[in-house]
């Protein structure tokens, strides 16, 4: 006999995660809580408790999934820009768009801003932010050896190293937007970093 299908549930599971990514941002996973996340979802905690755990398995998705929407648009904005240096700076400049906001204060990266301050509780949290950091670069090294190997052989300097410098600049243009610069300054900052891929 077969059993009788479960309540579909009524809420769209990315979008949950875009919101409780939000809460973490602006509050920090130790400061968040669970009713603060359910309220903000306009769920109740039983519904989200069954569709995602506690509050640290909750955190755990929401830090995988993003990861992954981050990779995916880091890979994409450095992709066919003609010139390491062009790449460097559409990239950054795309990143200091998304780290902040466009009137009022940056609010920065997940990664940096909340999950990076969790590492020092969590070893899961720290072995996610490895393995995103590894990737990243793993992809800028593809990336810089396929379409800007000729930049490389000019700069004197291996693709692995110049990716590792580029994932470095990301990292610290994320730690100037949890400072919570406006929009115009995190964009000069973008750009003074990007002279310093070239």
């Amino acid at each position: 006999m077969k059993k009788a299908p479960g309540r579909p549930r009524k809420f769209n599971e990315d979008e949950v995660l875009q919101l409780a990514a939000k809460v973490f941002l602006n509050e920090g996973f130790e400061a968040s809580s669970y009713e603060s996340i359910s309220e903000a979802m306009g769920l109740s905690k039983p519904s989200l408790y069954n569709a995602f755990g506690d509050k640290q398995a909750l955190f755990k998705r929401v830090i995988a999934d993003y990861s992954l929407q981050a990779h995916k648009q880091i890979v994409e904005q450095f992709s066919g820009a003609g010139t390491l240096q062009a790449a460097g700076q559409k990239m950054l400049q795309a990143a200091a768009m998304f780290y902040s906001t466009p009137d009022g204060p940056s609010v920065g990266c997940l990664l940096v801003g909340t999950a990076l301050p969790a590492t020092s509780q969590y070893d899961e949290i720290r072995d996610m932010l490895i393995d995103f950091t590894h990737s990243l670069e793993t992809s800028l090294e593809k990336i810089i050896r396929e379409e800007y190997g000729q930049d490389a052989v000019t700069l004197g300097q291996q693709p692995k190293s110049i990716a590792r410098h580029i994932s470095s600049l990301l990292f610290a243009l994320a730690v100037r937007a949890r400072m919570g610069l406006s929009r115009k300054e995190l964009s000069q900052i973008a750009l003074e970093l990007a002279e310093f891929i070239c």
